[in-house]
């Protein structure tokens, strides 16, 4: 329904921006100003402004080719569209300030230099949004939960022990968004990042598909890659939004009539990657500290599922034990707070993944990225590894999580 409502904006918005380009074009040669060049360019702008469409409802290879090109074209549209009403809003402003009209013609040579500019820089940037996106880096933070892990570690492992203090290291990752932009290439990335830190348990917080399994190449080959990830304890991972079958245009969804389900092939990739998927679940790690998963913040809208609260989760826990939560969106930090939680692993914000949206960000959500501290609770937010929507990353990172988490009982403090 989103989509169907905003439908209008967007074409007024591709209108202006198509007739903004060929005049700019007609200021260079006179060929560019002519029919010969101006209907096939506006036939090639329609097919790539209906990209989203033929994505979220062609099949085969025209799915595939429409998804990866509005994948780009959205990043690409947003800087375009931006740069072009600042444009033309400074110029109005400069116009009314001098009590000109704001209506009067903009000069051929005006036009000319400053939508070469403008091209430019939205080339540019585009250009290292895309790349910035396909480099996975890595985050470290510190942590320390004041309460002792008990219990005896695996045989393989020997944890740094000094002064009652034990340390866990955590791998963290998050929306992969496996499929369309994101494939081998960023979990062989992945991979190679997680080998390096030697992790006691690796975590994956939600969004590891993008909606649609089709999508994804060599499947095969990254369950591969994730099964070869080595920890002491295991993988494990909770649901988020986007790990379901639904069609998505331009990001919204369309009610099938029918309860949102995962695919079948997406439970069987972690199963054959051997991570554990815990939904509204608990385990006790050997028998040193509790590991809950949560079932995603949108799983009632989407599936009539109702999840467990924080405080019916933790309840029967013994709290004297460290509590770690996997909850894909950083949604109920204060609940899980009053609930006992000592930990809070979270994705789903991007961190906003394209400026200026790493702003707006912070403005919905108490932690939309990085480390907070809740009375004796931490949230730990990451950007993710993979993108949703534009194939680009501006103002923020393709990252892993590595965290360090330090348990004291308190004797030493």
């Amino acid at each position: 329904m989103g989509a169907v409502l905003l439908s209008p904006l967007y074409i007024l918005l591709n209108v202006y921006l198509a007739g903004r380009l060929l005049l700019w074009f007609s200021t260079l040669h006179s060929v560019l100003g002519s029919l010969w060049f101006a209907v096939p360019f506006t036939v090639l702008y329609i097919l790539i402004a209906l990209s989203p469409l033929t994505a979220a409802f062609g099949k085969g290879r025209l799915k595939t080719v429409s998804r990866a090109v509005s994948n780009y074209w959205f990043g690409t549209l947003l800087y375009l569209l931006g740069l072009l009403l600042l444009f033309d809003l400074g110029r109005v402003l400069l116009l009314l300030a001098r009590r000109e009209s704001p209506f009067s013609p903009i000069g051929r040579d005006t036009y000319r230099i400053s939508g070469a500019v403008m091209i430019t820089a939205v080339a540019v940037l585009s250009a290292y949004g895309i790349s910035h996106a396909a480099c996975v880096r890595k985050t470290h933070y510190d942590v320390t939960i004041r309460k002792a892990l008990s219990g005896a570690a695996p045989a393989n492992h020997s944890p740094h022990t000094e002064n009652a203090r034990t340390t866990l290291r955590i791998a963290l990752a998050a929306d992969l968004h496996l499929g369309g932009s994101i494939g081998v290439g960023h979990v062989r990335q992945l991979k190679r990042l997680i080998d390096r830190m030697q992790p006691d348990l690796i975590v994956f917080a939600g969004d590891i598909f993008d909606n649609d399994f089709d999508a994804i190449a060599q499947p095969d080959k990254i369950a591969a890659l994730l099964k070869d990830m080595k920890s002491t304890y295991g993988s494990f991972a909770c649901w988020g939004n986007h790990d379901i079958d639904e069609v998505i245009l331009a990001g919204f969804t369309f009610d099938s009539g029918s309860a949102a389900a995962s695919d079948p092939r997406m439970d069987r990739l972690l199963a054959d990657a051997d991570i554990r998927l815990l939904a509204d679940q608990t385990l006790l790690v050997e028998n040193s500290f509790y590991l809950i998963g949560r079932l995603d913040a949108s799983c009632r809208k989407k599936s009539g599922t109702i999840r467990r609260t924080a405080a019916e989760l933790t309840a029967p826990l013994n709290h004297s034990r460290p509590i770690l939560v996997i909850d894909h969106q950083p949604s109920d930090l204060d609940a899980l707070a009053a609930a006992g939680a000592d930990l809070v692993l979270s994705g789903h914000t991007h961190d906003g993944q394209l400026f200026p949206g790493n702003l707006t960000t912070r403005i919905g959500w108490k932690n939309s990225c990085g480390k907070l501290e809740l009375g004796t609770m931490t949230s730990i937010v990451t950007s993710g590894v993979g993108v949703w929507g534009p194939a680009m990353r501006i103002g923020t990172k393709s990252e892993v999580v590595e965290i360090d988490v330090t348990f004291t009982d308190g004797a030493s403090d």
